[in-house]
């Protein structure tokens, strides 16, 4: 049971709106609480099944030739490439009769689910749900069959709508994958690789919750020594969580967002709950250990963690914002999701915290049960210690630290960017070992390169001999394998069979009338397979040749390796805008925190250095394959996918500024105690380390659960976001910071005096004199209630 509210807790003494909102949530701490506990019951009923609205692509840049491609052959049933396969092996000949019946007869029954638009099979030829069956078989297609006669192609296209493709793809696995007489069926494609990992995203997702929330709430009592002050971050991370997900929810109704930003709001929600949380809680004991009244203490903690709280929710945000400007729809889904959690964190925090701790009452708010070890920790002053050793030798600890990240960096030198695809996916899963049999029996399905030669269509003699004429000549490019096209099928660049002539009156039983498909409301398209994989340099060199070829009309070129390339050109074309965006605006937030030119600048500078460590761990690790052991086995890429380092990038630059921004904080409150840099590090060390190497912990423990993972991108991501937290709370800010602060001196400080009077006070200056008085001891500034 709650404590009798708090009715006047101190109102006179202690100004401001965070200190107003503090005695608001104390007076009205039943009433918060409650209202948070039904906020998580209303989230939790419209956030069920939010994982069935969420998509599991959003790679690809929009507003490129390559997406172009994509809407244009989304015109018709069987545009682009198919993104669901079915490999059909027979122990003798696809060619033998009872393995012919048994294709036709599955082909049939699979364009009759819904959601199915066409089908295409080496038995039968192209088929959709409009068509009847053509009296006479079309000529085998070469293209569909393995070289050793015993595997066929079934290629099903899928209507593009994310429901109804989920819905259809579960149909069509349910129906096909097995075996059908002769034949033994796999289904491969990007669509079944996409499903996968979304249901390995799902399960895992539940795994990290099990096994991250018992150690994080083992680490929190060890933190507060105290079951209920332990319940509080994790009372503060569940309603940002569920609230996050209620609004993914309803933003998955109007744009599509990705499966994996669920998982990152679940690991980023709880890291940055305790965060705050523990800023608070901490604080409150700081106050009562200076003899504060209970009342009094919870409302100065507000108002001073309070401020720290709001400071690293605008800045952990604005780094997220930062991913919003980019145009590839991953990076906009982690934005609004990271944003989301970002604010009900800091907003629950701030009214949950002071209404449980006024609920609590004095006797179990302030109850510690390992108060002793504490004290003793406190008494050897270590961070205090180590701060001012640092101090004394600060530029060779600069020097020192600073050629050890940039070491960690060096292999980022070494980067090769691409997709990931089946590589994302566990090697020993069904469908990374039927990826990997296509790619061996079907080689020149590895890329497909889709040119569109737009608004034009060639049903005159003429216009059909320069199509005929184009073809042939890409037929003939390096590592192209096959290409087909209104006119034909061609190889080596000769046609396959005969040529043919487009024209709607083609007969269905005709064997050209299954080419019909590569004409267009809005042109005629030609499909390219080639040999190489499809992010691989030779991949993008055949992709630029092709675009340079001399064309009947200017051509449009879509395909997976189009997408890549155009999806990295836009992304490093949008890089600058959202870099300077960050910069700048966090530069604003920190001037306004610290009340400083030099610091805010010195922070970024240092997380830009930690962050180049981060970057040659990714390639280190994930890219070359080293240290897989330590990290649980995954496939080895050869390459980095190429939304990683951006999403890592603004997600572990605003989990660093978090920390920075603490340290801050207690610094240049204890400078506007002391008016002495060296000193007023090393207090603002000693209050802070604790807390920010405390929180390391936690964050630690949620992103390696993540890292549990059997997906390899999200692997990837909690890993090295992992590292970059463990070098943050390790290297420095325990190291770098206080020794560039002790280079700087008296320029930590500098603020041209006409700005002063626009800023807010620095940390603490909204207190009374009566409390800076009392803590202008060096010993309270000491008094974290927090071991390391």
């Amino acid at each position: 049971m709650c404590e009798p509210p708090l009715l006047h807790p101190d109102r006179s003494h202690i100004p401001g709106s965070l200190a107003a909102l503090a005695r608001w949530a104390a007076r009205r701490n039943r009433l918060v609480l409650a209202a948070a506990a039904l906020f998580v019951v209303l989230t939790g009923l419209l956030s069920d099944g939010v994982s069935a609205h969420l998509s599991s692509g959003g790679w690809l840049a929009e507003k490129t030739s390559a997406a172009q491609v994509r809407n244009r052959l989304a015109q018709s049933p069987h545009g682009g490439m198919p993104p669901l396969l079915l490999l059909a092996h027979t122990a003798g000949s696809v060619d033998e009769p009872a393995a012919r019946t048994a294709g036709t007869r599955l082909a049939e029954d699979l364009r009759r689910v819904p959601g199915v638009t066409a089908i295409d099979s080496y038995w039968t030829g192209p088929l959709d749900p409009t068509t009847s069956t053509p009296a006479l078989p079309p000529p085998p297609d070469p293209l569909l069959r393995a070289t050793d006669g015993r595997t066929a192609l079934i290629a099903v296209w899928l209507d593009t709508t994310e429901p109804a493709q989920h819905a259809a793809i579960a149909d069509v696995l349910a129906h096909a994958d097995g075996r059908h007489g002769p034949l033994e069926t796999r289904a491969a494609g990007e669509a079944a690789v996409a499903r996968a990992i979304q249901m390995y995203s799902e399960r895992d997702l539940v795994r990290m919750e099990l096994l991250a929330l018992p150690i994080t709430f083992v680490l929190l009592f060890l933190m507060f020594g105290s079951f209920p002050a332990a319940l509080l971050p994790l009372a503060v991370g569940t309603v940002a969580i569920t609230g996050t997900a209620a609004i993914l929810r309803a933003v998955a109704a109007v744009t599509p967002i990705s499966a994996f930003a669920l998982s990152l709001t679940t690991a980023v929600g709880l890291a940055l709950a305790v965060d705050y949380s523990l800023f608070l809680i901490a604080r409150y004991r700081e106050e009562t250990a200076l003899g504060r009244p209970h009342a009094q203490a919870v409302v100065l903690a507000t108002c001073t963690a309070g401020r720290t709280v709001i400071a690293s929710a605008g800045v952990v945000a604005v780094s997220l914002l930062g991913l919003l400007l980019f145009p590839v729809p991953l990076m906009r889904s982690l934005a609004t999701a990271g944003i989301s959690v970002i604010v009900l964190a800091a907003t629950a925090s701030l009214l949950i915290v002071p209404a449980g701790l006024a609920c609590f009452g004095e006797r179990l708010a302030g109850r510690d049960i390992l108060a002793r070890r504490r004290q003793a920790a406190r008494a050897a002053a270590r961070w205090n210690t180590l701060a001012t050793a640092v101090m004394r030798r600060p530029l060779v600890v600069v020097t020192l630290t600073s050629t050890l990240l940039l070491l960690l960096a060096l292999p980022f030198r070494d980067v090769t960017f691409g997709f990931s695809a089946e590589r994302a996916l566990p090697a020993d899963s069904p469908i990374a070992r039927t990826m990997k049999d296509l790619h061996i029996d079907f080689p020149h399905l590895g890329t497909e390169i889709d040119v569109v030669l737009h608004n034009w269509h060639p049903a005159r003699p003429g216009d059909a001999n320069r199509l005929d004429a184009y073809a042939r000549n890409l037929s003939r490019l390096p590592g192209v394998q096959g290409l087909r096209t209104a006119t034909g099928t061609y190889l080596n660049g000769k046609p396959v069979g005969r040529r043919c002539q487009p024209t709607e009156a083609t007969p269905a039983h005709h064997p050209c009338a299954g080419l019909r498909r590569f004409t267009l409301p809005s042109g005629t398209w030609l499909a390219i397979n080639a040999t190489p994989w499809p992010y691989s340099t030779a991949a993008v060199d055949l992709l630029n040749t092709v675009r340079a070829h001399p064309a009947p009309v200017p051509a449009l070129t879509g395909g997976a390796t189009a997408d890549f390339l155009d999806t990295r050109t836009s992304a490093f074309h949008h890089l600058p805008g959202a870099i300077a965006v960050v910069t700048v605006t966090t530069l604003i937030l920190l001037l306004a925190f610290t009340r400083s030119l030099f610091l805010p600048l010195k922070a970024l500078l240092i997380n830009l250095l930690s962050l180049t460590a981060t970057f040659g761990a990714m390639v280190y690790v994930f890219q070359q394959g080293h240290l897989r052991q330590w990290f649980g086995d995954f496939t080895m890429t050869g390459n980095t996918d190429l939304s990683l380092p951006f999403i890592t990038f603004f997600l572990a630059f605003g989990l660093s500024m978090d920390y920075e921004i603490l340290l801050l904080a207690r610094i240049t409150e204890a400078h506007g105690r002391t008016r002495d840099t060296v000193r007023a590090t090393a207090e603002g060390m000693q209050a802070a380390a604790p807390l920010f190497t405390a929180s390391a912990a936690v964050v630690l423990v949620v992103l390696l659960a993540l890292a549990v993972t059997d997906v390899a991108i999200l692997k990837t991501i909690a890993v090295t976001v992992a590292l970059s937290v463990l070098l943050d709370a390790a290297i420095i800010r325990p190291l770098l910071v206080p020794a560039v602060m002790k280079l700087a001196g008296n320029a930590n400080w500098w603020l041209p005096t006409p700005w002063r009077r626009h800023l807010p006070l620095r940390p603490g200056s909204e207190l009374p004199r009566h409390h800076l008085a009392a803590t202008a001891n060096p010993q309270p500034a000491d008094d974290v209630p927090l071991s390391t």
